[in-house]
């Protein structure tokens, strides 16, 4: 199983967004249509929409596995790491659940927010602050982790940052801001045997791309994930068994040449789980699968 390891694909979404809309990256620099832009949107995005959503996925299997300790920092109480650089799922081992691997040492208790705050974690010109709250049956704040009584998890991710590259000839300079506010449920009892996630978060993406062409892209989304459900043990259930991911996006284009425009579209794009590592995406109209490990998109 290819899997990229959680911080390397959070760190590379703003690289593959800022790659995906390049299918007119070597036109010629004359007119620029309205219709032909907007038959380009789809494809366009689809690369940079499916591996965000298998960065979502990602995340919620690291967060899963081993809490935010493991999923940020690989240190959490009772994981360890056996494979540096192998994966979300080959990188950590997650132990007995009373192990209580749920709460890092590095994130601290502030009994005046009911949260856990963590130190933020830089990679790459990219920087994530992470906070999570642990909740009982009732929705009260625990202090810490208790494998019969805690039920939930909230977890606030935010992360911001800038990469610059170049691809095909092209340079790339792209700046990151995303947040995302994502909880965990099905916690609470021993043996527990399905785990539910539910959240929102939005993100904006500047990508600049200097090279024939210079042009601009402006990706703005807003997401939802619905009743994400991991079954347990999670060795032998790796994908979610069902749930979807929904993500709006709004995106702009403007493309300097003899006839600079500025151009705009929006889309819709839906991944449903199916406890498989290929779940069927679509964007607008066009169908697509995602790879939840490789996150290569696939156009059908």
């Amino acid at each position: 199983m290819q899997t990229r390891s959680l911080l390397s694909s959070i760190a590379c979404i703003a690289l593959v967004i800022g790659a995906a809309a390049c299918s007119d990256s070597t036109a010629p620099s004359g007119l620029d249509s309205s219709g032909t832009f907007d038959a380009q949107v789809s494809g366009d995005l689809a690369p940079s929409a499916g591996d965000a959503i298998a960065n979502d996925y990602a995340f919620y299997s690291a967060a899963d596995l081993t809490g935010s300790g493991a999923a940020f920092s690989i240190n959490a109480a009772g994981a360890r790491l056996i494979a540096p650089g192998g994966g979300v799922s080959a990188a950590i081992e997650a132990p007995p659940r009373a192990a209580a691997a749920w709460i890092s040492p590095s994130c601290i208790f502030d009994p005046t927010t009911g949260r856990f705050a963590c130190p933020p974690v830089s990679k790459n010109d990219q920087t994530w602050t992470v906070s999570y709250s642990l909740m009982d049956a009732n929705g009260a704040t625990q202090s810490q982790y208790d494998n019969v009584t805690t039920a939930a998890i909230n977890f606030i991710v935010s992360d911001t940052g800038a990469v610059a590259y170049t691809s095909n000839g092209n340079s790339f300079a792209d700046t990151v801001s995303r947040r995302h506010d994502r909880t965990v449920s099905g916690l609470a009892g021993a043996p527990d045997t399905v785990h539910t996630w539910n959240g929102t978060g939005t993100s904006a993406i500047r990508s600049v791309r200097s090279g024939q062409i210079t042009k601009v892209y402006e990706f703005r989304s807003s997401d939802t994930t619905t009743a994400v459900r991991f079954k347990q043990p999670r060795d032998i259930n790796p994908y979610p068994l069902s749930g979807t991911i929904v993500r709006s996006y709004a995106v702009s284009r403007t493309r300097f040449a003899s006839d600079t425009t500025t151009r705009t579209a929006s889309r819709r794009v839906v991944v449903t789980f199916n406890g498989t590592a290929n779940v069927p995406m679509t964007v607008g109209s066009d169908s697509y699968i995602l790879n939840l490990d490789t996150h290569k998109v696939t156009k059908q």
